[in-house]
């Protein structure tokens, strides 16, 4: 799927129109048919969306800064569809809102793999700790040495996995799944039998 919508705009890239104060995703098709998944045998309204065209939207929404509403566009050149736009336009919804979903259940399931990671790692810690002050009984100094700073390192390696997923693995689920509420919240449009210059072909 080729880039290369023309447009103008306070703050958007010039390769997306502006239209009502929105920025416009522009999507060039032959019929509609090929906004969906050919291989999902479930109803129009059901069915996952072409992965070029995901992608395409997907990544124009995240060029396209968040204080600019959006809007997506499907050109389709064929001017007798055979699917009504108003299932097209489900169709959208559907697929974003359970990407959306998806997200969701994702970032729950971090936070509580987070959670019980936490815990087991505090446990250890503290063992691993206790074990190293236990190690000052033993005669030999450089031993003592050894078996207590590796004991302390050890103590401390089993606690960074839990921190690295309750500080940080998070926010990039976070910040996809802020992008996919500004896509569901976008306008969908269906053009027939028009075309754009320099909308994206998805062939």
């Amino acid at each position: 799927m080729k880039r290369a919508i023309v447009g103008e705009g306070s703050g958007t890239p010039s390769r997306y129109r502006v239209e009502g104060g929105k920025a416009c995703i522009d999507i060039k098709i032959k019929t509609i048919q090929q906004i969906f998944d050919g291989r999902d045998p479930a109803p129009f309204r059901e069915r996952d969306l072409d992965e070029d065209a995901v992608d395409y939207i997907v990544g124009a929404a995240e060029e396209i800064p968040r204080k600019i509403g959006l809007k997506i566009v499907f050109w389709i050149s064929d001017p007798s569809p055979q699917v009504d736009d108003l299932i097209v336009v489900e169709g959208v919804r559907s697929h974003f809102t359970y990407e959306l979903e998806r997200l969701r259940r994702r970032l729950r399931q971090l936070v509580r793999q987070g959670q019980l990671a936490l815990l087991v790692g505090i446990g250890a810690l503290v063992a691993l700790l206790s074990l190293a002050e236990l190690a000052l009984m033993i005669p030999a100094v450089h031993v003592r040495q050894i078996v207590r700073e590796g004991l302390v390192i050890t103590g401390w390696v089993a606690i960074w996995r839990p921190l690295d997923v309750l500080l940080y693995e998070w926010w990039p689920v976070v910040r996809q799944r802020r992008l996919f509420a500004r896509i569901l919240a976008s306008d969908v449009t269906i053009v027939h039998g028009q075309g754009t210059k320099g909308s994206s072909d998805a062939d």
